[in-house]
């Protein structure tokens, strides 16, 4: 979403989607549909989309460095990658910052984040992005669920509905 001066908003990290009444459970796997495309590059600088991720279960998480509901998820999200990542879960962080790599790998190294890879995106291809904003996808590559704003990854309800997509 734009905000004021036409920059990218964000949500707010009060109150905590997770903890008020939001619920995090999948779609069911007949109602599902592919996203829209995105590309995005990653760490090695080869270029990525979503219709590339097919065949695991992966959550993709738009955010930035800039962002500070993004900032704070982002310690949840690199556990999650630490408990589950493998050949059949990834946690894909994409990055909207301007400044590319660069920014995400100081920051990555300040905030401590070990298990995830960088990703960036151009932040002009996201006009409307509401911030954070997290897409969990299926082995075939359609959405199982997508929200925007903080979310609880290590909790029992964000493992259960995306250890439960992953035994599809």
């Amino acid at each position: 979403m734009l905000g004021s001066g036409g920059r990218l908003s964000y949500t707010e990290p009060f109150p905590n989607p997770s903890v008020s009444g939001r619920a995090l459970a999948a779609t069911s796997p007949e109602h599902r549909r592919l996203p829209q495309d995105f590309a995005f590059t990653d760490a090695d600088g080869a270029g990525q989309s979503l219709s590339g991720l097919k065949g695991r279960v992966v959550l993709v998480n738009l955010w930035a460095t800039w962002c500070p509901p993004c900032v704070a998820e982002m310690p949840d999200l690199d556990a999650l990658q630490a408990r589950l990542g493998g050949p059949a879960f990834q946690v894909v962080a994409v990055s909207l910052d301007r400044g590319g790599k660069a920014i995400v790998e100081r920051w990555f190294d300040r905030a401590g984040i070990r298990n995830l890879a960088v990703h960036t995106a151009n932040p002009a291809d996201f006009p409307n992005a509401l911030l954070p904003t997290s897409i969990l996808l299926d082995k075939q590559g359609r959405v199982a669920w997508t929200g925007s704003g903080i979310y609880g990854w290590t909790g029992d309800e964000a493992l259960a509905t995306i250890t439960a997509v992953m035994a599809e």
